[in-house]
């Protein structure tokens, strides 16, 4: 949908009245139209110094409607293992009444410039939770450490 053309050259009051002239009116309702069709982020998580793995973990969104959302994550290593490492991030959520799950590769580069980004579209039953989680490996000293952020925004 897109913005009506800004009514310029047409009064914002009509001369019949003291209204709001039909230009702006239609002009102001495709501003509200759009704004409420934009996405609206729900959630953003932030997850600095793990050292563990994290257990699925339901977003803090409330209870959901049914509809289309978008799920991002990051990854990266800001430790990395004396040895090896390996990290994996999981998303779960209910579509259909069937359990869903998306999960990245393993990272296991092992350096600090070791990351991961996904986002994805996924739909959701009525009330359904969106998950995340991670599995974690480590070897040698120092343990690997990680940061992970997550954000849900409902598309429509």
């Amino acid at each position: 949908m897109a913005l009506s053309e800004v009514p310029f050259r047409v009064a914002l009051i009509s001369e019949a009245g003291n209204l709001l002239s039909r230009f702006w009116v239609r002009y102001l309702q495709s501003v509200v139209n759009i704004t409420n069709n934009a996405a609206r982020k729900l959630v953003a998580v932030s997850k600095t110094g793990q050292t563990a793995a994290i257990s699925a973990t339901a977003l803090e969104t409330g209870t959901l409607d049914p509809g289309v959302y978008r799920v991002g994550y990051t990854a990266r290593i800001t430790t990395a293992a004396g040895t090896s490492s390996s990290l994996t991030t999981t998303v779960t959520w209910t579509d259909g009444s069937v359990a869903q799950t998306q999960a990245g590769a393993a990272m296991t580069g092992n350096t600090t410039a070791t990351q991961q980004n996904n986002t994805m579209l996924i739909h959701i039953d009525k009330g359904a939770a969106i998950n995340y989680a991670t599995t974690y490996a480590t070897s040698g000293a120092p343990a690997m450490q990680y940061s992970l952020y997550v954000l849900a925004e409902q598309i429509g």
